[in-house]
């Protein structure tokens, strides 16, 4: 590694761990005010992020104009720095055994009863909405978890929010290093396999319609589901109020098999995206619009 950038490496992990230290004992409502105005600077300053945004909002038809778009826009950007501000305040307020007190679960009966089956793997669908850190820690209290995760370049900041992220229940497993005889043993020994189908991806993919338009979608949830047969839940949390948070687990979504594994991938794919689409409908203010979904 290159002796500079090891040493910009090396002060981007040190602002991370102070900041996390920082937001860890700072009063809520001073966190909370700190959100907002980080969200309105970046609201004005991420020009690029902002535009997507709002293209994105305009061309679902989530908005019907660009004024209702750039309102809505903002709500997202607001929701973001909220996740990520409250999501390092809860590392030392939110415990296994106060956990009850901060998130209300809303599991249907089906998906409850199979999350409560020690013996039995399942995939876990979910999208960028809410607070989906506080849904991979709320379902780690059925059962043990791995989720996907995209790591940091830095290797110290990924190393150590790595760590901060993970739990007893709770392991990450980077989209850069991907083996399938993982996500078969995570399942075989009855965990919950988590991945996010809501961004755009190159490899492995399968073109779907989202928000009316086709978007390049993973098919990885779906051809683990035809290998191995583990029933498909989707799972996400909801932001109520200041570090309260409705955890929600639905499914299982059930798709007719034909035989014709690519057309099959393709319906099962279909029918998580139609899903998130409608999660995202009911809740635009936050989702994360800024994302280059469809490229």
């Amino acid at each position: 590694m290159n002796p500079l950038l090891a040493v910009w490496y090396f002060l981007e992990y040190a602002a991370a761990r102070a900041l996390v230290f920082v937001l860890g004992i700072t009063p809520l409502p001073l966190l909370l005010g700190f959100a907002e105005l980080l969200a309105r600077v970046a609201f004005v300053v991420l020009r690029g992020r902002r535009s997507i945004a709002i293209d994105n909002l305009l061309q679902g038809r989530v908005c019907d104009s660009p004024e209702a778009a750039r309102r809505m826009a903002f709500q997202a950007f607001r929701a973001f720095t909220l996740m990520i501000i409250e999501t390092a305040a809860a590392r030392r307020r939110m415990r296994a055994d106060n956990w009850k007190d901060f998130v209300t679960l809303h599991v249907e009966p089906e998906a409850e009863k199979l999350l409560n089956q020690p013996e039995t793997g399942v995939l876990v669908a979910s999208a960028h909405i809410g607070n989906w850190e506080i849904a991979a820690h709320a379902a780690s209290t059925f059962k043990p978890i791995c989720v996907v995760y995209r790591p940091f370049n830095n290797p110290y900041l990924d190393r150590y929010l790595h760590q901060a992220r993970s739990g007893e229940r709770l392991h990450l497993i980077s989209r850069l290093d991907l083996n399938p005889m993982r996500f078969l043993q995570s399942l075989s020994a009855g965990e919950a396999l988590a991945l996010m189908i809501d961004q755009h991806v190159y490899n492995g993919a399968v073109q779907v319609e989202y928000f009316g338009r086709p978007a390049w979608t993973t098919k990885s949830v779906a051809m683990l589901h035809l290998t191995t047969r583990a029933p498909l839940l989707i799972a996400y949390a909801l932001r109520t109020g200041p570090l309260r948070y409705e955890v929600h687990a639905i499914g299982p979504i059930r798709c007719t098999r034909t035989g014709d594994r690519e057309k099959d991938a393709f319906e099962i794919t279909q029918a998580l995206t139609r899903e998130i689409e409608k999660i995202a409908r009911r809740h635009p203010e936050q989702y994360m619009w800024g994302h280059r979904r469809w490229k």
